[in-house]
């Protein structure tokens, strides 16, 4: 945190430590649910707790995850569908329709976030569980 920074804080009577130094680092680039993928599209709504640790000590510019390319994904269809695993873990449905008897792709959380070319829907809830709409942004 710069020294202007601390003293703004200061002026207006915040204490500069935090909850999150007590706990250890967070990286906001780093989700562990649906919620967290959400406040992560602008990190500058990413509170405290719901994201993995920090890897590199807080030196964001060197960081391997701050670094990493864009994510990839091709589907035919339009809107594709993650579902939360028992664990809580994302996958993508190739038939959405078909519940768990579908073939489905294991992603992280993290690489979702990383994904160029489609925009994070609303949640979905049915008789297999509960997940979200990946939908194709326009071109």
């Amino acid at each position: 945190m710069s020294h202007e920074t601390q003293r703004s804080l200061e002026n207006r009577g915040w204490n500069r430590l935090t909850v999150g130094s007590l706990a250890g680092d967070e990286c906001a680039l780093r989700p562990l649910d649906y919620t967290h993928l959400i406040e992560a599209q602008n990190t500058l709504r990413a509170r405290y707790g719901g994201y993995g640790p920090c890897i590199a000590a807080g030196e964001c510019e060197t960081c391997s995850i701050f670094q990493a390319e864009p994510k990839e994904f091709h589907s035919l269809d339009d809107r594709v569908l993650v579902r939360f695993g028992r664990d809580g873990s994302p996958y993508l449905m190739n038939r959405a329709e078909d519940g768990w008897g579908s073939p489905a792709e294991r992603w992280t959380w993290q690489d979702l976030l990383r994904i160029t070319g489609w925009t994070v829907g609303r949640r979905h809830s049915d008789e297999h569980g509960d997940g979200f709409w990946l939908i194709r942004a326009a071109s």
